[in-house]
């Protein structure tokens, strides 16, 4: 795989995939998002796609999901994360708590790839509630 980072202006750089996929970060945050919250927006979307895909294993039809992902960093610089909990939150017809609580904590404990390679350094806790 490779990714193509391509400097703009100031802090402001292209992304382009290998995919030929692009978006723009900028390390200021002024433009678009910084480096730091695509790599928690990496950790929300892998997790939360193998959340929906063992929940349609387990035979529930999931109508949304959604994944808010907060963080904590350490006091000194550099700022690096420190904990990040995975706030999912799904709809599906006759899904419990416990249903989603066990796909979430599979999810991040042995099918995301980007919490496998973050755990090691960040804390990765998950939360769940069903919606009416």
């Amino acid at each position: 795989m490779s990714i193509k980072v391509q400097w703009n202006r100031e802090c402001q750089f292209k992304v382009t995939t290998e995919g030929g996929f692009s978006f723009d970060i900028d390390a200021t945050s002024n433009t678009a998002p910084c480096p730091t919250e695509v790599l928690l927006s990496a950790l929300g979307g892998c997790s939360a796609t193998d959340v929906v895909l063992l929940l349609q294993e387990k035979g529930f039809e999931v109508e949304a999901l959604e994944n808010s992902v907060t963080h904590t960093l350490t006091d000194d610089e550099p700022r690096l994360y420190k904990t990040a909990n995975l706030h999912f939150t799904v709809e599906a017809k006759g899904v419990s708590e416990n249903d989603v609580l066990f796909a979430a904590q599979e999810a991040v404990a042995k099918h995301c790839h980007v919490c496998l390679m973050l755990q090691p350094t960040i804390e990765i806790t998950c939360s769940v509630e069903v919606a009416a």
